[in-house]
């Protein structure tokens, strides 16, 4: 188990204040100093050395503590090796070390918490094939591992299974991908049990024992496809299959009995249904479920009550506008609809664990003075469903919600419209206050520094644990997720 805090490893880049270079007069070379480390915290005892990449042109490049209680306990040509003594004071202490190389000069702030205060660590899952998932309390996440065995000619599985309480993992029988294909995991439970859809389009669970279940088939319908499960106590999971009505059916499963759910009277722009809509995610009591339709590229997000009555989020916003567009192919017009509506996307993270809040992004459409193309304007928004109302915030134009707590704190995705979140903040719904930067929260909160890429997804319930993802793990790994909790009780 690793002692230290862990450190923001943010990529510095020039022009924005992470890259140090000059160029000195009469040469064409730029001097530069470039580290995998801007800032770093340690605990406030037993703190474990720490590594931090440094490339510099000249090569020859130097550095130098602030403070006696900053040790380098290593230095190479393209590293340094940190560690702290011990803080036995009451109170944080900072520092910096300064590395320089030529006429550059970068400094990595150092900062080490007390004994006292409250500890957290930083955990990714840069190991897993295709990601992670975390339970509804952030009890576990689970995911797994693919490695070919040469030897045998095949790709083969180990289901990979951690307790964020005290940081053990389980590490299941491996097995051949000729037996459960997995892709991705899907859903895991705070039991322990993990749900992955598989390439042949099964759904397997594997239990911390290595007990393995495939999901039946739904009756009247076909294949399952787990999206998220609620606590285990309400013994509720939700997502959706192939066949019933549509080509996709919304399904809720309580103890395991499936039940498909009822569709909107209409699709999101007003047609009858063909391809159908999903049930993505739900309450922590499974009695309030979300879904996005998908019908052509529409992915209207909908909302289904207690007794299974389901609605567009934020229906009183949703307004479909027939209009005619010009076919400059054709020189002719044609018939279509217009929506202004929420929208949400496939992610089980889009509602607050009591169901109040349903994140979403909120989109208007109109038609082009030339009446030849649609003019998208995209916005976060978040529905209260205990109050039936909606808070936009047009100021973050190109930006969508992902996530909310039960006490109104939004996690608002920048460029999230777009599809690719670029950087996740945080924000009191009711006043639209903004709180900080997520990685800002969390160091506020849970006392620890983590790379400025890290990208929010998901706040457990008590608030004590964060989830989420980056685009900068090792190899530009994409599916790279991480998790920040409370220090780990031996």
């Amino acid at each position: 188990m690793k002692k230290h805090v862990f450190a923001s490893a943010a990529l510095l880049l020039p022009l924005f204040g992470g890259l140090v270079g000059c160029t000195q007069p009469g040469q064409d070379e730029v001097q530069y100093i470039k580290v995998s480390m801007a800032s770093c915290s340690f605990r406030g005892v037993d703190a474990e050395p720490l590594r931090i990449e440094v490339s510099t042109s000249p090569a020859a490049w130097n550095a130098e503590p602030s403070a006696t209680w900053i040790r380098i306990v290593e230095k190479t040509d393209n590293a340094l090796l940190l560690t702290v003594d011990d803080n036995m004071s009451a109170a944080e202490r900072t520092g910096e070390v300064t590395i320089t190389a030529g006429q550059a000069e970068q400094s990595i702030k150092i900062i080490q918490v007390t004994d006292h205060t409250l500890q957290s660590t930083y955990n990714t899952t840069g190991e897993f094939t295709m990601g992670a998932v975390i339970s509804p309390n952030a009890r576990y996440v689970g995911g797994y591992t693919c490695i070919y065995d040469t030897e045998a000619g095949n790709w083969v599985n180990q289901v990979v299974i951690i307790d964020i309480r005290n940081d053990k993992k389980y590490m299941l029988d491996p097995f051949p991908d000729t037996l459960y294909p997995l892709y991705d995991p899907c859903a895991i439970t705070d039991s322990g049990n993990v749900f992955f859809h598989c390439e042949d389009g099964k759904i397997v669970m594997f239990s911390l024992s290595g007990d393995v279940t495939v999901l039946d088939n739904i009756p009247g319908a076909g294949k399952p496809w787990l999206s998220q499960v609620a606590s285990d106590e309400s013994g509720v999971w939700v997502g959706f299959c192939l066949g019933g009505e549509t080509l996709y059916s919304p399904v809720k499963w309580t103890d395991g009995v499936p039940e498909i759910l009822q569709k909107p009277e209409t699709t999101y722009r007003g047609y009858g249904w063909y391809q159908g809509c999903m049930a993505r995610g739900c309450s922590l009591d499974g009695t309030v479920i979300y879904g996005t339709a998908w019908e052509g590229l529409d992915s209207g997000l909908m909302w289904w009550d207690a007794e299974g009555n389901v609605r567009w989020v934020g229906d009183e916003l949703h307004k479909i506008k027939p209009v005619q567009i010009f076919d400059q192919q054709t020189q002719t017009y044609y018939d279509t609809n217009l929506v202004d509506g929420i929208k949400g996307n496939s992610t089980p993270y889009s509602i607050s664990p009591s169901g109040q809040w349903i994140a979403g992004t909120y989109q208007t459409e109109e038609l082009s003075e030339n009446k030849t193309e649609i003019i998208y304007t995209a916005c976060p928004a978040f529905y209260d469903t205990d109050n039936d109302q909606t808070y936009t915030f047009p100021e973050y134009s190109g930006a969508a919600c992902l996530g909310a707590t039960d006490d109104g704190i939004g996690i608002i995705g920048m460029d999230g419209a777009g599809g690719i979140v670029s950087s996740t903040v945080l924000i009191d719904i009711a006043t639209g206050v903004q709180i900080s930067e997520s990685t800002d929260w969390i160091y506020e909160n849970m006392g620890i520094i983590i790379p400025d890429y890290s990208l929010l997804e998901y706040i457990s319930p008590d608030g004590q644990v964060a989830f989420g993802y980056d685009l900068n793990g090792t190899g530009g790994e994409m599916m790279r997720k991480w998790y920040v909790a409370p220090k780990p009780q031996n």
